[in-house]
């Protein structure tokens, strides 16, 4: 079950990485289409920074210090989700909240979990 979901998360942050860097160039030049000025890009780089070390936690689990590092940076995605849901109205972020949740989980089953000795 633990590599079926370290699949699920790895590919679906894939794709959500994806989409969301596609969605901030598109909306760049849409912004600019109207004569206003481009979003800062540290908007689009610190989040995929810190999926990078979520990804990089899925690929490494017995790396503790890692995962605590990515427990970290899931928790500024968390607060950056929420944000963006809450101040620019964009409802999109509700599926990087269920994928944090659905990590929080197997961050959970990886590192606080006491393993099946039996």
């Amino acid at each position: 079950m633990m590599l079926a979901l370290r699949w699920v998360l790895g590919i679906t942050l894939g794709l959500l990485a994806g989409s969301f860097l596609t969605l901030f160039l598109l909306a760049n030049v849409f912004r600019r289409s109207f004569g206003a000025s481009d979003i800062n890009p540290v908007l689009a780089l610190v989040p995929l920074l810190a999926g990078g070390v979520l990804f990089a936690s899925l690929l490494f689990p017995g790396m503790r210090p890692l995962l605590h590092l990515a427990a970290l940076a899931a928790i500024g995605l968390t607060g950056f989700c929420l944000w963006q849901l809450l101040a620019e109205s964009a409802p999109v972020m509700v599926f990087g909240l269920i994928y944090l949740a659905a990590w929080f989980l197997y961050y959970w089953m990886v590192a606080w979990r006491t393993p099946n000795l039996t």
